[in-house]
């Protein structure tokens, strides 16, 4: 089997065929060919034919031990007539897969897609609408919030997946045999699951609100990356004083600009409790530095300097500005109390509603809007949507006897 895109040019040969069969049964079993793109052209026509369908199965493979961004290495998409695997080191994204993602008419099925979201816009621009992600449809339906993938396609067809390769290096080139059929088989289900739990999803009391789920798993995608993250959510930021958490503000947002720069994680530039070291101790020079045992050494060699310089200009600062310190959630009066009224109400809405109570509000968003609210703080960015549309209004009114104790 061939595919051909124009009469006459542009065609593909298969690279192999991978067995399609549900609950055993042989006599159904058919052939799927797998097609391995690594060429712009071809990509190119492929996505114009996606154009036309209602559905796709999509997953990625990508690499992300030591980097901010993670690296794109493999695209998996099936049709329902051929899986497609492209090499996103070899080609870049024509503007026509880019159409195919952003049209929301053309349902694109993943599992589990938050990081798939997010490498799809950090690497290749793309906004996905129109997103069904299986894993969220399940635990809407079934209360099991994280069910992986192996575990959801053995659970709705019987077969079982080899997930060796899971860990193995999808960067390096070439890919195994072993490497295509893992890959392949990650798309090879997800229209039987995403037909299946569909039409177990209609006519629930919590449709729209699954719908309101995925949309915000886009949304909140090119928010979070797009905006800086809060220097108030880091460890032991409580620690610090007035001005040291100032300087500890700005070190913050060089190490976030450093780590995008450079592509590196910011662990690996510097982590946030050697960063509230670093605040108090503003250096003046490398053996002074050398003092904070758990930064690395390498890090000092390529950041030392940087760290002395600023942390000179900050102390002959003559109108340096302190900010609000951050209170230690442990001394936080009714922190516990309030949180505990807070998780019966989430139980109450979460069971009008059918849904389980983690998946309406975690316990750990639960605490950090009681410490906001107590102390007066910004509330935490995750606080929006249709969390918040629903949670509203009931958790003011809980808050308001601790608020005016």
């Amino acid at each position: 089997m061939w595919v051909k895109f124009f009469e006459g040019s542009l065609e593909i040969k298969p690279l192999m065929e991978i067995d399609y069969c549900l609950n055993g049964d042989i006599q159904s079993t058919k052939k799927i060919p797998v097609y391995f793109i690594e060429d712009f052209d071809q990509l190119e026509a492929v996505a114009k034919l996606w154009l036309n369908e209602s559905c796709l199965a999509i997953d990625t493979e990508f690499e992300r031990r030591t980097t901010y961004y993670a690296t794109l290495a493999l695209v998996q998409v099936y049709d329902g007539q051929a899986i497609y695997l492209i090499d996103s080191l070899a080609t870049s994204c024509p503007n026509s897969l880019k159409q195919v993602f952003e049209n929301p008419n053309i349902v694109k099925i993943l599992h589990s897609s938050k990081e798939d979201l997010e490498v799809f816009y950090t690497a290749w621009g793309c906004r996905v609408n129109g997103l069904f992600d299986t894993q969220v449809a399940y635990s809407f339906l079934y209360r099991e919030l994280s069910i992986g993938y192996a575990k959801l396609v053995e659970t709705e067809t019987g077969n079982v997946l080899d997930k060796q390769a899971t860990t193995s290096d999808w960067v390096k080139r070439p890919l195994s045999n072993k490497q295509f059929q893992y890959a392949a088989k990650d798309v090879l289900y997800l229209i039987y699951l995403f037909e299946k739990l569909k039409q177990q999803l209609r006519g629930k009391v919590y449709q729209k609100l699954f719908v309101h789920e995925c949309e915000e798993y886009c949304s909140g995608t090119y928010l979070r990356v797009d905006s800086l993250p809060d220097y108030r959510d880091a460890k032991e930021v409580w620690k610090l004083n007035e001005l040291d958490l100032a300087f500890f503000k700005r070190l913050f947002y060089w190490r976030e600009e450093k780590a995008r720069q450079e592509n590196r994680t910011k662990n690996h530039i510097i982590n946030d409790l050697d960063l509230v070291y670093l605040s108090q101790m503003k250096p003046k020079s490398m053996s002074e530095l050398k003092q904070i045992s758990g930064i690395h050494p390498r890090s000092i060699r390529l950041y030392g300097v940087d760290w002395i310089r600023m942390s000179a200009e900050w102390s002959s600062d003559t109108h340096k500005t302190p900010i609000v310190t951050i209170p230690n959630p442990r001394d936080v009066n009714q922190l516990k109390s309030l949180s505990t009224k807070f998780e019966q109400v989430v139980k109450q809405l979460a069971e009008a509603n059918d849904i389980p109570a983690t998946l309406l509000l975690s316990k750990r968003l639960i605490r950090k809007l009681a410490f906001a609210i107590l102390t007066e703080m910004p509330m935490p960015s995750q606080w929006h949507g249709w969390r918040k549309g629903i949670l509203n209004e009931i958790i003011s009114e809980t808050a308001k006897p601790f608020v005016n104790k």
